[in-house]
């Protein structure tokens, strides 16, 4: 009879067994786990250069170092801006003013020391009505001023164009509070919402400058109910304009009220007309509290399976990252450059290379353009300049593995708050990352392997390095991508998502000229627009003398050679050097195919052509506002699709604060730019481009836009430029012949 404690000793070790058995599985499934794990060392944050380079963005100290200089200063009389009233003289922007092109690259190119460090200054100066901008320097330690000319435009110009900050809202919801606190019933009764003493329930304004005539100010609002997901596209009928008395003792007065369709002069009027029902009334339901309209909560549906729930496919870099950062100067393969982030316009790519040769000396987002249509009053103010808003400063902080792959590096844009007065981080709003774009660089499989078993295949997969920053404009965000290619190809993209802006739907005013209705219960339309994107390219080409180039498509009609009688057509090539500017302005034209080519025609390849690079774009637009027409001067950089001009420190953007409350004076006319027609043959060139898209919303638009078909991008290609594609050294590529 066997004894119980053998037994138990034998059940223990076969315990211990299976125990050491399930741990050697374990061990070899971890270690398989790590012989194939993605290393995910992106998600870092970028080390900031000690000592600031020629291009770097200006630091919170500097913001401070200026801030604290422009007040101390005697003669300038400024107060803090987080006191200011608009009597006030006080600091709206700081932002870094680079050095002369000439000064950066002697730098650059001889050793130069780094040029003084200088930061624009735009000063609201309210005793005087005036706006100033100065350039400070020494950064960080000023010690000096000097005024800096706008545009040819005087400074109580300005004052009117200018744009509106927290001074002027303070004033503007005083009076809106005045005005709603007597429309209290009105408000409550027609929408649900009110203003004044609100609490969950409160409408919200946002306030646009747009001048109805040269030299006035006007401010429009309009009410969308709040504290609501997605309150863009819960916008009510209610509406006002506000217009300012000339003179330094200015006032705020209210130029007009609109409310279902109608218009009226003064707050009583419209009292008075509502209590007597002498007016058609609004009625809105309330906002929906679940998961419908606005809000980007998830939605269920009964067609789901398990596998919708399984995570997203995430990429990694199995080595590490291939790319080296120093500050805001990025090395990738061939490519280098610097980037920054520009306080108006955004993002800026300066001294660009490849394999150590300049390229461009600056590639950068100039301005954007949104022109709305509607019925009154939408139709006449919601016509955006979007750099008027300060562009660069509302580039917001980047989901990690939505906005930007896991594994990429982040960057904090940094600015001076016209709030406080001090400077504001934004974290994690510019990313960089290396990507696979999931198509072939270039690849080719000979088919003669299929009939005489030679195989033979190469190819190689497009990977990338991609800076990429997100602007949200109140409802609007546009994704702005700088990409380099292997192969030389630079790619300036820019999609636009986020909430489309609602307006009020009334058929009987022909509204449907003009919108989509989205939303029934609320009589909410989705208006059509024409989104504009500008771009700036200063090539340096083997060298900054370039000339510009068009290579003219057409056809030819010849007897066939081998059929007598017969006619034999074929496309023919003509290159057609632009000797002006103005003969470099291109409107384009689907019957007259060209390549636009900027090129040096001093150096050669080896094979004996000019060495180049084209532009072309997949979203070239036609501006339909007439030429000339007062709302179109201030987007004269939108005539033509292309333009190429001659390099001036006096012409470096198309962009400005002022152009959106002043369409009629603009500060920057991009018409000056070319009206002298100057010479561009071997001179310093600037290329001018520009994309658009017609958006027209529907249902599919809510409750956010979508990026597919709204992605528009400048293509800037070699062209001659190397003797072979230069990816052909890049260890990505792979060749399989017979044996391999």
């Amino acid at each position: 009879m066997e004894k119980p404690g053998l037994r138990l000793w034998q059940a223990l070790v076969a315990i211990l067994l299976l125990i050491c058995l399930g741990l050697a599985a374990a061990l070899v499934v971890i270690a398989l786990k790590l012989e194939t794990a993605c290393v995910m060392d992106g998600g870092n944050k970028a080390k900031v250069n000690e000592v600031p380079q020629v291009f770097d963005s200006l630091s919170s100290a500097e913001l401070n170092g200026v801030s604290e200089y422009m007040i101390n200063e005697a003669g300038l009389n400024l107060v803090p801006t987080d006191k200011a009233t608009t009597n006030s003289d006080y600091i709206y922007l700081i932002d870094l003013h680079l050095p002369t092109k000439a000064d950066a690259k002697r730098h650059l190119d001889l050793n130069a020391a780094v040029p003084t460090r200088q930061a624009r200054v735009v000063v609201y100066a309210g005793s005087t009505k005036e706006v100033k901008e100065y350039v400070v320097s020494p950064i960080p330690n000023p010690t000096t001023h000097r005024r800096l000319t706008v545009g040819g435009t005087n400074a109580s110009t300005l004052w009117a164009s200018r744009p509106v900050d927290g001074a002027e809202l303070n004033e503007l919801n005083k009076a809106l509070y005045n005005i709603t606190e007597k429309l209290y019933i009105l408000l409550k009764e027609s929408y649900g919402y009110w203003y004044h003493n609100c609490t969950d329930r409160c409408l919200f304004f946002p306030f646009i400058p747009r001048a109805l005539e040269r030299g006035q100010r006007n401010i429009f609002g309009y009410g969308t109910r709040s504290n609501l997901d997605g309150y863009y596209i819960y916008a009510t009928s209610f509406a006002m304009v506000f217009s300012y008395t000339p003179g330094n003792s200015e006032k705020l007065e209210l130029f007009k009220l609109y409310y279902k369709n109608q218009n009226f002069d003064t707050v009583d009027d419209l009292l008075q007309k509502y209590k007597n029902n002498l007016i058609e009334k609004e009625n809105f339901p309330l906002p929906p509290t679940d998961t419908i309209y606005a809000s980007p909560d998830r939605r269920s549906t009964s067609r789901e399976t398990p596998k919708w729930s399984r995570s997203i496919p995430k990429q990694c870099e199995q080595d590490g990252s291939r790319y080296d950062v120093s500050g805001q100067h990025v090395e990738y393969m061939d490519w280098s450059f610097n980037f920054r982030m520009r306080a108006v316009s955004g993002l800026q790519l300066l001294d660009v290379k490849h394999h150590g040769e300049r390229l461009a000396y600056e590639i950068s987002m100039q301005d954007i353009a949104v022109y709305y249509s509607g019925t009154e009053p939408y139709n006449i103010f919601a016509n955006y300049l979007d750099v008027s808003f300060a562009l660069g400063n509302a580039h917001t902080p980047l989901e990690r593995g939505v906005d930007c792959p896991e594994n990429a590096m982040y960057f904090d844009n940094t600015f001076y708050s016209s709030s406080t007065g001090k400077p504001q981080v934004l974290p994690n709003a510019i990313c960089l990352f290396e990507h696979n774009n999931g198509i072939p660089l270039r690849r080719h499989y000979d088919p003669s392997a299929l009939y005489n078993g030679r195989a033979f295949y190469f190819g190689m997969p497009d990977t990338v390095i991609i800076v990429r920053a997100i602007a949200t404009l109140w409802n609007y965000d546009y994704i702005f991508d700088y990409v380099f290619h292997q192969n030389g190809v630079i790619q300036l993209k820019v999609a636009s998502t986020g909430y489309v802006a609602t307006f009020p739907f009334p058929p009987n005013a022909g509204a449907e000229l003009y919108a989509n209705l989205v939303n029934r219960d609320f009589n909410e339309g989705a208006n059509m627009h024409h989104h504009i994107f500008n771009f700036k390219i200063d090539f340096d080409i083997a060298g900054y003398k370039n000339c510009f180039q068009t290579w003219d498509i057409s056809t030819e009609n010849k007897s066939h050679p081998l059929v007598p009688g017969k006619r034999w057509i074929q496309k023919t090539l003509l290159r057609n050097t632009k000797n002006t500017e103005k003969q470099a302005l291109v409107k384009y034209n689907f019957d007259e195919p060209k390549y636009y080519v900027v090129y040096n025609s001093k150096q050669n390849n080896s094979v004996g052509y000019n060495r180049g690079y084209r532009v072309y774009a997949d979203g070239f637009s036609k501006k339909m506002i007439p030429e000339g027409s007062e709302i179109e001067q201030v987007i004269s950089w939108a005539r033509h699709q292309v333009a190429v001009t001659k390099y001036r420190e006096s012409e470096l953007t198309t962009a400005s604060l002022y152009s959106q409350g002043n369409p009629y004076d603009p500060t920057v006319n991009f018409e000056n730019f070319y009206s002298n027609d100057e010479n561009i043959l071997d001179e310093d060139l600037v290329v001018w481009a520009t994309v658009g898209l017609q958006h027209m919303p529907t249902k599919e638009d809510i409750p956010v836009t979508s990026t597919p078909g709204k992605q528009l991008s400048v293509v800037l290609s070699p062209l001659n430029y190397f003797d072979e594609d230069p990816s052909m050294t890049s260890y990505d590529g792979i060749v399989k012949r017979d044996g391999d």
